[in-house]
């Protein structure tokens, strides 16, 4: 009878032990499901946030280029697209570092340019040939073209307007650097803000220029007769 007891005894203990390591175990496996999906549901939104801070960085980007930069340079812009907090800056550049498909036109305006600027010099280097320069000068007296078959060439400001310049060959790596001043380039810096998420685009531009089509087209500074 007492052996009974015992046996009895033993399979009961034998059994809360299982009870207590299946329990366990379970609440092992429950807390590890718990941490990943904390885990899971804070890298979603640190994404979201991320992915807003990109968004509000880009619109202020885009408010900056509906604009004229040449009179919104030295000052920029702040404003919320929902949540998120977005602030720009827009700056003159003097010196600009490009790379130019065959075909493409790089534009310099002397009256977007800082009234210091006496001149501007061009290096460049074709990424598979030896490109040359064709620069047209525009003013209201008429257009020159203008031809350099090697790196570098210089344009004086003399009586303004534009010197549009295009490089036949090869894409080219460009590099404008003006003299006395900053030149018609401009650079946006704009930085969107959700949560804790910070994001920043930069952006570099030219003045508004027209179509390169029309380089070749007849000038006047008065009436065509």
């Amino acid at each position: 009878m007492y052996d009974d007891n015992m046996n009895i005894f033993k399979r009961r203990g034998q059994v809360a032990m299982v009870v207590v390591l299946v329990v366990l175990v379970g609440l092992t496996i429950g807390v590890a499901i718990l941490g990943r999906s904390v885990t899971n549901v804070g890298i979603s939104s640190q994404e979201e946030e991320r992915a807003r801070s990109f968004s509000a960085a880009e619109a202020g980007v885009e408010d900056a280029l509906r604009q004229d930069l040449s009179i919104l340079a030295g000052s920029g812009g702040n404003f919320n697209v929902g949540e998120s907090a977005v602030s720009y800056t827009v700056s003159k550049l003097t010196n600009v570092v490009s790379e130019i498909n065959p075909g493409e036109v790089v534009t310099v305006d002397w009256s977007k340019s800082d009234a210091s600027a006496t001149s501007f010099s061009v290096a460049w280097s074709g990424t598979s040939c030896s490109p040359n320069l064709v620069a047209t000068s525009i003013t209201l007296a008429g257009a020159v073209v203008h031809s350099a078959p090697s790196s570098p060439a210089t344009f004086p400001k003399g009586s303004g307007g534009l010197v549009r310049m295009r490089f036949a060959g090869c894409r080219t790596n460009v590099t404008i650097s003006g003299t006395g001043g900053a030149l018609s380039f401009f650079q946006v810096n704009s930085v969107g803000t959700s949560g804790e998420a910070n994001s920043e685009v930069e952006v570099v531009r030219s003045a508004p220029a027209a179509s390169g089509l029309l380089d070749f087209a007849v000038f006047s500074g008065g009436d065509i007769d």
